[in-house]
């Protein structure tokens, strides 16, 4: 048998294209187009101010993307068109590195892709990826002089569209590109979607309270033995929150591009023990990430819509990012029922300066002042103690949120608090009784206790607790107490004379309705 080496052949495979179709969106396969603009004028020099114009035609369902980078000489076209070519330029922070990434992106968005490019004055060329060159077995692709375009233009149209969009989409698109190009617009860089500029949209919008305010380091890691990353992490309190949105979590921008947004994942550091689960309480905590360097040290996946939380680059980070976040989920957590007053209302400031470079991130972050928590209050922290109870046995939510409202009540600056404490407590007692009555027909069979029988008993109130304490082992001076405060209230309503309710007594009563509660349906006082 032969042992001699040999060759295969390496050629990629046309299906290549095909397989990642999937991956893309609307808005990933635009932004890969975008992407490739904003490189080229990059390599360029940023000589000239960059537009890329977008035009979106729902009703007829066509792509165009035009970008004036300065246009792709002839020599270079190759890089437009073959897999995995692309620029091998030193010193650049570009924000695409995979040679693939527009091609095909292209074709996962149409099944014609015709790409012109006049680079300068020169001549222009056109090509076209269709889906009868990716039947062909050949790589090989014509590349013809057209008539001309504007100098220094490359034009993307799309068309026969895999995926249709609306116009609700194109709305959705706008919002997003303003948010991902943040950084890039308004630096001599303008992008439009028919015509309407996108703006920018900045995350940056911090609340500053005195003793809170938003926290920021810069320092440098080499995830590669001769390449460095430079990053900043700021975080802090946000006044732009969104309940809808969620707008909160974390941010990570790749080489000025928004890479995820409002990132809640657990890599970040929202897990029990450190920012705790997503909650609405952690509403205004935002750390924003920045990484710049060599695009191949950046952790985004290969269409840039997600982070790889494996990557190096972001291991290297990844202490400091969940020290910072949970910090600030915290104060976020404890500033909750004051934020009108002690967060929104400190509009400016500056950001400090603190040292997340090293070891120990985690203890440093910690060693942070935070707000002292509030104590819960009464009716908040009963709810959140029988909430178990409550789903199990619905009819007992009113009796638990009865007994919030009456200690709320004994707590206002109000003459007659006790003796409007007294008669919820006990019309609340009556209540309960009632619903024992109901809900335990191993008990009480409804045969017997239908409702006129009960609208007769709960005339009587003797009966009903005679009807009730058989069923208990509550003490018979517990019962006691019950009827002598039943007496107190029939004072208020029946007498003339108008009772006096001492705090003592109203105390005491609560005592004995918690105690009878939580005997009747396993509540928590």
């Amino acid at each position: 048998m032969s042992k001699a080496s040999y060759f295969v052949d390496g050629t990629p495979q046309k299906r290549i294209f095909r397989s990642i179709i999937a991956d893309y969106s609307l808005q990933t396969s635009v932004c890969e187009l975008i992407d490739n603009a904003i490189d080229h004028w990059t390599a360029m020099g940023r000589k000239d101010g960059l537009h890329v114009r977008l035009f979106l035609n729902v009703d007829r369902q066509l792509i165009t993307v035009r970008d004036n980078a300065g246009g792709v000489p002839i020599n270079q076209i190759q890089f437009l068109i073959a897999p995995g070519a692309s620029r091998d330029e030193v010193g650049h922070h570009f924000i695409g590195n995979f040679g693939v990434g527009g091609k095909r992106a292209g074709i996962a968005l149409g099944q014609r892709v015709e790409v012109s490019t006049r680079y300068r004055d020169q001549q222009t060329f056109r090509f076209t990826f269709s889906d009868d060159w990716l039947a062909k077995d050949t790589w090989e692709i014509e590349v013809e002089p057209v008539s001309e375009i504007g100098e220094g233009t490359t034009n993307v149209a799309i068309s026969s569209l895999r995926q249709g969009f609306s116009y609700q989409e194109v709305d959705v698109l706008k919002r997003r590109l303003a948010e991902i190009y943040a950084m890039f617009v308004g630096h001599d860089c303008q992008i439009s979607v028919n015509g309407d500029p996108v703006g920018k949209t900045e995350f940056g919008l911090w609340a500053f309270p005195p003793d809170h305010k938003p926290k920021t380091s810069q320092f440098s890691i080499r995830p590669s033995d001769n390449e460095v990353v430079e990053v900043t992490i700021t975080g802090g309190l946000i006044r732009d929150r969104d309940p809808v949105e969620e707008n909160y979590g974390v941010y990570i921008y790749c080489n000025n591009r928004l890479i995820v947004a409002h990132e809640k994942a657990l890599e970040v550091g929202f897990y029990k023990g450190e920012a705790g689960v997503p909650h609405p309480d952690a509403s205004l905590a935002r750390v924003i990430v920045e990484l710049t360097g060599p695009p191949e040290l950046m952790p985004w996946i290969s269409n840039k819509s997600g982070i790889n939380w494996s990557h190096p680059t972001f291991l290297e980070v990844r202490q400091r990012v969940v020290a910072l976040t949970s910090h600030f989920v915290k104060i976020s957590r404890r500033l909750k029922n004051v934020r009108e007053e002690q967060v929104f209302a400190y509009q400016s400031g500056d950001v400090e300066s603190i040292n997340l470079d090293g070891d120990g991130t985690g203890k440093r972050v910690v060693d942070l002042p935070l707000p002292r928590g509030r104590k819960k209050a009464y009716p908040d922290l009963i709810l959140e103690n029988n909430y178990d109870v409550t789903m199990a046995q619905p009819w007992t939510l009113g009796l638990v949120e009865a007994m919030g409202v009456a200690d709320s009540v004994s707590r206002k600056r109000l003459q007659t608090k006790n003796r409007i404490s007294l008669i919820i407590l006990d019309s609340n007692l009556e209540i309960a009784l009632k619903e024992f009555i109901v809900h335990r027909a191993d008990l009480f069979r409804p045969d017997k206790f239908n409702d006129s029988k009960i609208a007769d008993l709960f005339k009587r109130r003797h009966e009903v607790i005679n009807t009730v304490k058989p069923h208990l082992s509550t003490e018979e001076p517990v019962w006691d107490k019950v009827r002598h405060y039943y007496d107190r209230r029939n004072k208020l309503v029946h007498e003339r004379a108008t009772l006096q309710i001492t705090d003592v007594e109203l105390a005491d009563y609560r005592e004995v309705v918690e105690r009878i509660l939580s005997e009747l349906f396993d509540l928590n006082f």
